[in-house]
């Protein structure tokens, strides 16, 4: 399934990925940000292939959650991070004008995802209603409830606090 977001430069569209495909221990979607590197820095990517060979993916991978675990994702995101040389940026904001078409460029290659049921827990089968992923890194979480028999924000607040490990 896919969600549309109209945006000023063309509709984002945030692609439903299935549970299985978020890696638990890394905390990111591999797929999503195999796929954003590789579309959008070719040469790095293939510098970093050259030295990395077959297990390029597996470690770049590992390498970026090391620095969102060190530096937090925001950082990771606004600075981006290095591995072997290479820079890699880990999003691109929407440009202010279009003259830059270069950069407007960029900022379409931008994944947006999103999971439902995102089991996120190494010790067990705990979930979390909705994840929002940019570049499949995770950004935002959602408890989900419904109004229909009495729930409220009020409910989502307490299944955080209480039954969410903040780790």
């Amino acid at each position: 399934m896919i969600y549309y977001v109209k945006g000023s430069l063309n509709r984002h569209e945030y692609r439903s990925i299935l549970p299985t495909e978020y890696i638990r221990g890394l905390c990111l979607i591999p797929s999503e940000v195999l796929g954003f590197i590789v579309d959008s820095h070719p040469k790095e990517y293939e510098k970093l292939t050259v030295q990395y060979g077959e297990d390029t993916e597996v470690k770049l991978c590992k390498r970026l959650n090391e620095e969102i675990s060190r530096r937090g994702v925001i950082d990771v995101q606004k600075n981006g991070f290095k591995d072997r040389g290479c820079s890699f940026s880990m999003v691109y904001f929407e440009p202010n004008s279009g003259l830059n078409l270069e950069h407007r460029e960029l900022y379409l290659k931008n994944r947006h995802s999103l999971i439902l049921q995102l089991k996120y827990s190494l010790k067990n089968e705990n979930s979390i209603d909705m994840a929002l992923f940019l570049n499949g890194i995770p950004l935002l979480t959602m408890e989900l409830k419904n109004q229909l028999p009495g729930q409220d924000f009020r409910n989502s607040e307490v299944r955080y606090r209480h039954d969410r490990d903040s780790k």
